[in-house]
């Protein structure tokens, strides 16, 4: 484990204060808890004193179900946590069609207690591996949104991501949904975009979208972008990381990109970067400000820590980080879709007129 390293002299080991600690606890404490609980205790605390808002640590359990989301198919509810500024855990996406939007669970809502257990102060992973389960079993969740508590029971069940949602919204237009970026997203756009006619345009709608696979984001980005960069970040130690497209066709159609307050993290990198680059119009309201870049670490025993490595910078040099993509348009959530249109049916007429005087 992290904390069993400890120093060497001659041929002694001497285990750290925190094994030390470990030890003397289990071998006096007749209550005490198993070894496992202990490591993980410390491991967490470890995590929350470095002030990392965004790390994790990811038991052999936990990163099952992690894994899992990633590929875009477990069992559950259907909802994405993290923590805000104050530490409580928040829904940040609910799956469309999953148990948890049929029950009536919003995003920004806070997870107070699952089946009686209270959250306050509870990790991701623990949180998220109380709400897995088998499909079909019920889970008692108590919920707070605008500080008003509510109860519900919700009926776990297998979840299909579906992350890349489209509709063909009107003649030679694209309504294209990115609920999340699994593993799956980029193909999922490149078989949209193949599928629908969008020649007047595409609304790609980012709305409560949390973020996901940063990869995956760049690639999407990509099929819209040509060569250049769509985001860079540094490390400690090591120059810049620089993620860059390299397509030499990129899709030429109008673009406008919808975010709310919920649009976080691979979500931003993508609306950012398709702004630096003027390859669309940004409608909507500014966007949660959660530009941090999160690196896998796996341990001995095949758990998990995630932690903060770098912050990401648009092609510009803009840091989202607590500052968020501003959108171009300031419109509120429940006009942007009809301004969409209207700006694309703008852009339509724009290239129209740009293309007859050549």
């Amino acid at each position: 484990m992290t904390f069993g390293i400890g120093d060497y002299v001659g041929q002694h080991r001497h285990n750290s204060t925190v094994d030390e600690t470990i030890s003397n606890i289990l071998k006096k404490d007749t209550h005490a808890p198993a070894k496992g609980i202990l490591e993980r205790a410390a491991i967490e605390a470890v995590l929350k004193a470095t002030g990392d808002q965004w790390a994790n640590y990811f038991p052999g359990k936990s990163v099952q179900y992690l894994n899992q989301k990633l590929q875009g198919r477990y069992s559950g509810i259907g909802i994405w946590l993290r923590k805000n500024t104050s530490g409580v855990l928040e829904v940040s996406s609910v799956q469309p069609t999953s148990p948890a939007a049929q029950a009536g669970i919003k995003v920004l809502d806070s997870l107070v207690e699952v089946n009686g257990v209270s959250m306050d102060g509870a990790s991701i992973a623990t949180a998220v591996a109380s709400l897995r389960g088998a499909p079909n079993t019920p889970v008692q969740l108590q919920l707070e949104r605008n500080q008003s508590p509510y109860r519900v029971s919700v009926q776990r069940g297998t979840v299909l991501n579906g992350d890349v949602v489209a509709t063909q919204i009107a003649p030679k237009i694209l309504f294209i949904q990115v609920s999340t970026f699994s593993s799956s997203s980029s193909n999922d756009m490149a078989v949209a975009l193949s599928k629908y006619p969008h020649k007047s345009g595409i609304i790609l709608d980012l709305r409560d979208n949390p973020g996901g696979l940063i990869e995956q984001a760049v690639d999407v980005a990509s099929q819209f972008l040509d060569q250049g960069t769509v985001v860079s970040y540094s490390r400690k130690g090591n120059s810049d990381v620089v993620l860059k497209s390299t397509n030499n066709d990129p899709d030429s159609a109008p673009i406008t990109v919808l975010i709310n307050r919920s649009t976080a993290s691979a979500a931003e990198v993508l609306s950012g970067a398709l702004q630096d680059r003027n390859r669309a119009v940004i409608i909507g309201e500014k966007s949660y400000g959660k530009g941090t870049v999160q690196e896998i670490v796996e341990l001995s025993d095949a758990s998990k820590l995630e932690i903060t490595v770098g912050r990401y910078r648009t092609p510009s040099g803009r840091i989202i980080d607590q500052v968020g993509i501003s959108p171009d348009l300031l419109i509120p959530d429940n006009q942007v879709l009809t301004k969409a249109l209207q700006v694309l049916g703008g852009l339509a007429t724009l290239g129209q007129s740009s293309a007859s005087n050549k």
